[in-house]
């Protein structure tokens, strides 16, 4: 992970912790706050409706009070029995007045008509679920109990209109001191029933359980006695106001998360630009050795770290390009030198080659021509190699490109050079190379040519007087050994043979040959190996990997008996190949020219003959080249061009773009012409 991303991590990663921990504890302290105040509300409520009911209870009881001594009046004056009780409770706002004899005290165990005159009972549910207050006179003989009752009506109703009113409050319950439900009011859509004995071994308070809040109070009636009120709370209110909460800090910490990845990414650029600077600065260094760059630092600033790095950084690119020049032009100096010693080894086997085949030039055969024609492309090949190695610094310099060629005209125009000019008592043998051309590889030609060619003089040179050139193929690589019956070397010496400078067994020997020939087969994909002992000779083999036969290039030309074929080449020899070919299969419709000046002539192009064939050279004698013939005419298939440069990669490219036939000019002597038979 870049240095960058780092820091930019530690700095979003810790502005998102905070916000999520800041959110986090908000959260936690509003939903707490909020869910104290909800709580609180109710409390405070549920007290202030107990107050009310002991306010109401107190009134209720005094009206009950004063009633009970009016009946006990009426009772001493004897006009009770006349009084039409229904009337007189309504009068004196009683519910109720009955007359119990005294058996009915046993309903209240509490009152004692010897000790008390007057007795109020708790409040009470009595056998009809009224809820209500009791209170007993004993009459004038003490025989009769007179009974004022007086229901909760008021306070039941005021309940009622509280919870109806309060949307969040499902159900009050009044318990009396025994711990008995004396009455219980709920809104419709609430059955749920409180499990008694649990919740009043709680305190008073506040309990939250799932989706609602159970509230406890406790209030005195006037008889001294402990009621509680429970009521039922609904949560959904404060789950809505939490949910609101919950959804604020969220899109609180979406926002501060936003604005934090803003934050760190200017935080980030903000810190690393002086290190981003240096960075480039180093990499553009390393990708172009210039050691000019420098970097940017602020001179006022010299508490900054950053910039002490950069001026220190500054002072070392200085103290490195003045290293650099040094070195550049020590090393100019010393390729200079070494390219001279390369060129003189490389370049005398080919001039030998060249001044052998002149001596033979009056000659009629065509053989010292090839040669000589060889070891021309070599020099040239060579002195190409020269003007890239050398040079000027500010110029750019060139590679030979591999070729796709064939390896036997490679192979046999070394062989030609080197039995041209080798001692009548030197035997130089070439095996499995074929008359007619057909292993191809990608190669640099110049540089294998000239790796043989050192191999062969270093066995010659060595003291070997046979050497045999030895070609097998395999499907994917073809080998090369070059065995000589020299004296052979030792393990010792086999070790350093290709090392720069290092020679053996010559007494100019240069050290460059084989370090030269095994950087070159390499260089082209191949392999160098060596195997000799002392007494017993040496073999180098030389490994290349195989291609495939060129879908351009045709193994035979078939024709029909009355088809023309044109055959354009300012070589007579190669003409007179051709001709005599189409006389031996005895075809009529053959024409040849020497230029396209006698091509223009016989044929239009604009309306070359249907199905006739063209087969011509590229480099003729004028201006106009083979390619341009056969790009005018556009047929196809139908096209041949024959040239010494089949190798050239443009010239295969455009062979294949106008979707042509090329033949090696080399293949000539060797190639067939078929007739199509029905």
């Amino acid at each position: 992970m870049k240095f960058s991303h780092k820091i930019f991590l530690a700095i979003f990663g810790t502005a998102v912790f905070a916000a999520v921990t800041i959110c986090l504890v908000l959260n936690g302290i509003l939903s707490k706050t909020r869910t104290n105040d909800f709580k609180d509300s109710y409390i405070d409520h549920m007290n202030l409706m107990a107050k009310t009911l002991e306010r109401i209870e107190d009134s209720q009881s005094q009206i009950a009070f004063n009633a009970a001594e009016t009946l006990k009046i009426y009772d001493e004056q004897g006009t009770l029995k006349s009084k039409n009780l229904e009337a007189l409770a309504t009068s004196l706002g009683l519910n109720k007045i009955n007359i119990h004899s005294q058996t009915h005290l046993e309903n209240f165990p509490d009152f004692d008509l010897a000790k008390s005159s007057v007795y109020q009972s708790p409040i009470i549910k009595a056998a009809n679920s009224q809820v209500g207050q009791y209170t007993l006179v004993a009459s004038i003989d003490g025989k009769r109990v007179i009974e004022a009752i007086i229901y909760f009506d008021d306070a039941t109703k005021m309940l009622r209109e509280m919870i109806q009113h309060d949307v969040d409050n499902l159900s009050v319950e009044l318990i009396g001191p025994n711990n008995e439900s004396l009455g219980r009011l709920h809104k419709e859509d609430f059955n749920e029933a409180l499990d008694l004995p649990v919740v009043l071994k709680k305190s008073d308070g506040a309990y939250v359980e799932g989706d609602t809040m159970t509230v406890l109070t406790s209030l005195k009636g006037t008889m001294n006695k402990d009621y509680r009120l429970v009521a039922t709370i609904s949560t959904q209110t404060l789950e809505k106001e939490l949910r609101k909460v919950h959804l604020t800090l969220l899109i609180v910490a979406l926002s501060l998360i936003v604005f934090a990845l803003w934050l760190s990414q200017i935080l980030t650029k903000t810190l690393l630009k002086k290190i981003d600077v240096i960075f480039k600065t180093l990499e553009k260094i390393t990708q172009t050795q210039d050691y000019s760059q420098r970097v940017l630092v602020s001179a006022k600033n010299s508490k900054d770290e950053l910039d002490a790095l950069g001026k220190n950084l500054n002072h070392m690119l200085s103290t490195l390009q003045s290293h650099q020049a040094q070195l550049l032009e020590t090393e100019r100096d010393r390729a200079r030198s070494q390219i001279a010693a390369q060129v003189a080894h490389d370049i005398r086997s080919p001039l030998m080659s060249m001044n052998m085949a002149l001596s033979q030039i009056e000659s009629s055969q065509l053989e010292p021509l090839a040669i000589l024609k060889s070891a021309v492309a070599r020099v040239a090949g060579i002195v190409q190699k020269l003007s890239s190695v050398s040079a000027k610094p500010d110029e750019e310099s060139t590679v030979e490109a591999p070729k796709l060629t064939l390896i036997e005209p490679l192979i046999t125009g070394v062989f030609n050079e080197h039995s041209v000019r080798k001692l009548a008592n030197q035997s130089l043998l070439v095996q499995g190379v074929s008359s007619r051309p057909h292993v191809w590889s990608v190669v640099q030609v110049n540089e294998i040519q000239s790796a043989l060619s050192n191999i062969i003089n270093n066995a010659f040179e060595a003291g070997a007087n046979e050497v045999t050139l030895s070609l097998t193929l395999a499907l994917k690589e073809w080998t090369l050994a070059v065995k000589d019956n020299g004296k052979g070397m030792s393990s010792a010496v086999l070790e350093k043979i290709f090392e720069r400078s290092f020679t053996f067994g010559k007494k100019t020997g240069s050290g460059l040959g084989l370090f030269q020939a095994k950087a070159a087969i390499e260089w082209s994909g191949g392999t160098l190996e060596v195997q000799s002992a002392e007494g017993q000779g040496t073999t180098f083999t030389l490994r290349m990997p195989r291609e495939k036969t060129p879908s351009w290039a045709p193994c035979v030309i078939e024709v029909n008996s009355d088809q023309t074929i044109v055959f354009v080449d300012d070589d007579k020899n190669v003409l007179n190949a051709w001709r005599e070919k189409i006389q031996s299969m005895g075809l009529q419709q053959a024409s040849f020219f020497a230029s396209t000046e006698e091509l223009r002539n016989s044929f239009s192009l604009s309306s070359w003959p249907e199905q006739a064939l063209l087969v011509i050279d590229q480099n003729l004698n004028e201006s106009t080249k083979g390619l341009e013939i056969l790009g005018e005419l556009g047929i196809g298939k139908r096209a041949y061009l024959c040239t010494t440069d089949f190798d050239d990669k443009w010239i295969q490219d455009q062979v294949k773009k106008i979707n042509g036939h090329l033949i090696p000019k080399i293949w000539v002597s060797q190639f067939e012409i078929k007739v199509r038979t029905s």
